[in-house]
C-alpha cells in the first residue's frame, strides 16, 4: 500500500509499505477514506517531539471500511463505516470504566514506533486498529465521513475543553486561537448553552469562521482583547478562558 512515513526532521515520504495484517483476534483491518494531519503531526514533523522510528506510517485522524474483522470482533463486520480516537482502548480498565479511554493501561497512539514497538498510523490505504471493539464507533446514516473524521480528535478535543469551561448561558467565554481545535471548542460551547464567546487569533479567515459559528471575533494585533473583555463585563472580566494554541 501506499503511505505517508517518517524519515526523520522535515522528512515525510509518500511511499510503499508493507499492507497491515490482522496480528490478534480483536483486530479489524480498515480501509481509510480520509485522514486528517494533526497540530502534534507537525510537532513530529518539526522534532519538537523526538523518537519516532524512522518509516513509522503518520497519523492518529482517520475513518473508512472495515475490510476484515478478527475472530473475536463480534460488534463490526466488513463494510462497516467507521472511525476512531487517536488511541486504542480496551474499554475494561479502570481509566476506560470512567470515561478516560485514552488513559487506558493498554492505549496506543496511532502513528507512533518507537524502538520497534507500537502502531502504524492512519494516513495511508489500509491501517490496522486493535481492541477494534472498544475503540472504533461506527458511522451514522446521516453522518459523513467528512464529518466523522472530525469527531475522532479535532471536535471531540474542542468539544471536552468547552464542556470543562464549566459554561452557563449569562456567561462571557474567551476562546485564545481559532484554529481547527478552537473553531471545535466554539461550536462545542454553542452547543452547551454559551451566548457570548471571544474568539482571540490573528488570521483573518480563522477569525470568520469563527464568526460564521457565532463567536465575536478580536484580532489581538489590532485590538486589546483584555480592554475588550473588561468593557464588555464591567470589569469582570471572561468567566473561562479556553487557551488552545
Amino acid at each position: 500500500m501506499r503511505a505517508l512515513t517518517f524519515h526523520g526532521k522535515q522528512d515525510i515520504r509518500y511511499e510503499s509499505v508493507p499492507d497491515p495484517a490482522l496480528l490478534s483476534p480483536s483486530d479489524v483491518i480498515i480501509k481509510v477514506y480520509l485522514a486528517g494531519i494533526c497540530g502534534s503531526d507537525l510537532h513530529v514533523y518539526h522534532e519538537r517531539e523526538k523518537g519516532l522510528d524512522s518509516g513509522t506510517v503518520m497519523g492518529h485522524e482517520f475513518a473508512g471500511e472495515i475490510i476484515d474483522v478478527g475472530r473475536e470482533v463480534k460488534d463490526f463486520k466488513r463494510g462497516d463505516l467507521v472511525f476512531a480516537p487517536f488511541t486504542t482502548n480496551c474499554g475494561k480498565c479502570f481509566y476506560c470504566r470512567i470515561g478516560l479511554t485514552a488513559r487506558c493501561t493498554q492505549s496506543q497512539l496511532f502513528g507512533w514506533v518507537q524502538n520497534g514497538g507500537g502502531l502504524q498510523g492512519g494516513q495511508a490505504e489500509f491501517v490496522r486498529v486493535p481492541l477494534a471493539e472498544a475503540t472504533l464507533l461506527k458511522m451514522p446514516e446521516e453522518v459523513l465521513p467528512e464529518e466523522a473524521l472530525l469527531l475522532g480528535d479535532i471536535f471531540s478535543t474542542g468539544y471536552f475543553c468547552a464542556d470543562m469551561a464549566n459554561l452557563q448561558p449569562a456567561g462571557t467565554y474567551a476562546v485564545i486561537g481559532c484554529g481547527p481545535v478552537g473553531l471545535m471548542a466554539i461550536l462545542g460551547a454553542r452547543e452547551l448553552g454559551a451566548e457570548k464567546i471571544f474568539a482571540i487569533d490573528a488570521i483573518p479567515e480563522r477569525l470568520a469562521l469563527a464568526q460564521h459559528f457565532g463567536a465575536t471575533p478580536v484580532n489581538f494585533q489590532k485590538e486589546n482583547p483584555l480592554e475588550i473583555l473588561h468593557e464588555t463585563t464591567e470589569g469582570r472580566g471572561a468567566d473561562a478562558v479556553m487557551e488552545i494554541v
